[in-house]
């Protein structure tokens, strides 16, 4: 990508530690009416009153009422925005879903009550609306709202622009006929998973749009990684919107499933892909507010007018870094980076050093037993975080199976406060690990540096790294086939360098 148009965002960094929200420390009686609580905390929200909410409240929204995706916190911030917002949007008709409300139990403490709801709003942008709501006693045999998520369905108009969880019509072509000089709703760089369910919500709205992907396939983010590459979660936490694609394996899909599965959901909606293509110019257009883009088609450039541009290009962990090594050139063995790397088949019977110590790492330190190097060093720079599959597939499962409703799955887990949830994961995953404290006594013998915190998404979600799923794969340490070397060495490089040699 030549040049594209930077922006500054002022919104500060911060960690999900620093988010504001904890879990409740209440007695409640289980055989409480869960439906008649929820019904009368829902029928406040037609007219919310501070005294509704618990004093550290959260209230979650994605677009239905701030047209945005925000997170409020305490009960004065909360009533403030949504006394600004509420003659705007004129949310109404809030009402309980069927059968939804339910009593919530997380070990002894904390507990609460839980309730799904609908409702419309009818200003600017009218809609079809849901959301969810947690309850807690008031200390007065009452109940108060401590967590308020809500989340915009689908518009309600006559433009007959569908609905996003709708089956893509696939006769929808917006990208069949255009050519250079034409314009489209909507670009999305980058073919790849976040890529091509962007474009399949925007196909289920008969939104314009087309995807740039740089590979000559659908899939090659993955398969030209290396050959042992495998996703460490199940293929449900995994799947695109619409329909399955990857029922046939329930865990560690690899790089040739993965992409099959992406070419499928292609060819089942029709999903508008260029492949082997490339955005290399994007300039915004104020007066028209809208973006020139020049794209490279299989070699052919084409200008191009979007309203929306959309960045599905992954973190940047493909772009390899290759540091300076005093002395480099006296090495006389093979370095390679790991996105070069594909197998370890050429240095059977050689030494082999891995500098790095997490997912990655340990898949190619597996291969490189399986090849049977004749030894193998692992490197590790800083502690890493260890994660046992038999503390995460359990809680990943609860919400995301081969018998789910996926939709309802995801709502539950990306509509509530992101702080909520974490602590909800880490309260679980922490009972799980106390139920095999002595499981990884080995690590400790070999010298491997590591902690179980069960904060499950600060290394892979903030930091792009540093974690390590053990779904079978730390046993390597225990057959004594790889060792550790932990010292602390400022001068190597951030990122994963793989050195086989003689």
């Amino acid at each position: 990508m030549a040049s594209v148009q930077t922006r500054t965002f002022p919104t500060p960094v911060i960690t999900s530690r620093q988010l504001k929200g904890s879990l409740p420390r209440v007695e409640i009686e289980e055989n409480v009416d869960c439906s008649a609580v929820a019904s009368s905390c829902i029928a406040r929200l037609e007219k919310l009153q501070q005294s509704d909410l618990t004093d550290d409240a959260l209230w979650r929204d994605c677009l239905s009422i701030t047209g945005n995706q925000r997170t409020f916190s305490s009960s004065t911030s909360i009533l403030a925005a949504w006394n600004e917002l509420v003659p705007k949007c004129k949310p109404s008709n809030f009402r309980l879903a069927p059968y939804s409300a339910q009593f919530f139990r997380l070990g002894p403490q904390p507990a609460w009550i839980v309730a799904a709801f609908q409702f419309e709003t009818d200003g600017d942008q009218a809609a079809e609306c849901s959301g969810s709501l947690n309850m807690v006693p008031d200390g007065s045999g009452g109940y108060k709202i401590w967590v308020l998520s809500t989340m915009m369905e689908a518009l309600k108009d006559d433009s007959n622009s569908g609905n996003p969880d709708t089956f893509p019509d696939p006769t929808f072509a917006p990208a069949a006929r255009l050519e250079d000089g034409g314009e489209i709703d909507c670009i999305v760089v980058g073919g790849g998973m976040a890529g091509l369910c962007v474009a399949g919500r925007l196909h289920a709205l008969r939104v314009p749009y087309v995807v740039v992907e740089r590979n000559a396939s659908v899939g090659d983010n993955w398969t030209k990684r290396y050959d042992s590459i495998h996703l460490h979660l199940s293929n449900s936490y995994s799947e695109m919107p619409f329909q399955r694609v990857y029922a046939d394996k329930p865990y560690d899909l690899g790089s040739k499933e993965l992409a099959e599965g992406m070419q499928r959901y292609i060819d089942m909606h029709n999903i508008q892909v260029w492949l082997s293509s490339s955005m290399d110019q994007a300039r915004w257009e104020e007066e028209t507010k809208s973006w020139n883009v020049i794209v490279s088609r299989q070699g052919q450039l084409k200008k191009l007018k979007a309203k929306h541009l959309v960045m599905a290009i992954g973190g940047g962990l493909d772009v390899p870094k290759y540091p300076e090594y005093p002395n480099r050139d006296e090495f006389q063995g093979t370095v390679l980076h790991s996105v070069d790397w594909k197998n370890a088949d050429a240095f059977a019977g050689k030494k082999g050093i891995i500098i790095g110590a997490a997912n990655s790492a340990f898949d190619i330190a597996q291969n490189m037993v399986d090849s049977n190097l004749s030894e193998i060093t692992l490197v590790q720079r800083s502690t890493t975080h260890v994660m046992s599959s038999t503390v995460l597939y359990p809680i990943q499962d609860a919400l995301y199976n081969p018998q789910c409703d996926l939709g309802m799955s995801d709502r539950m887990t990306l509509v509530p406060p992101y702080a909520v949830g974490r602590l909800m994961i880490m309260a679980g995953a922490g009972a799980l690990q106390a139920l095999e404290l002595n499981r990884y006594d080995y690590l400790k013998k070999a010298g491997f540096r590591f902690n179980q915190s069960p904060d499950l998404f600060a290394n892979p979600v903030e930091k792009f790294g540093g974690h390590l799923l053990d779904h079978g794969s730390v046993s390597i340490i225990k057959t004594g086939k790889v060792h550790i070397h932990s010292l602390p060495l400022p001068h190597l490089p951030p990122l994963h360098t793989f050195c086989p040699k003689f």
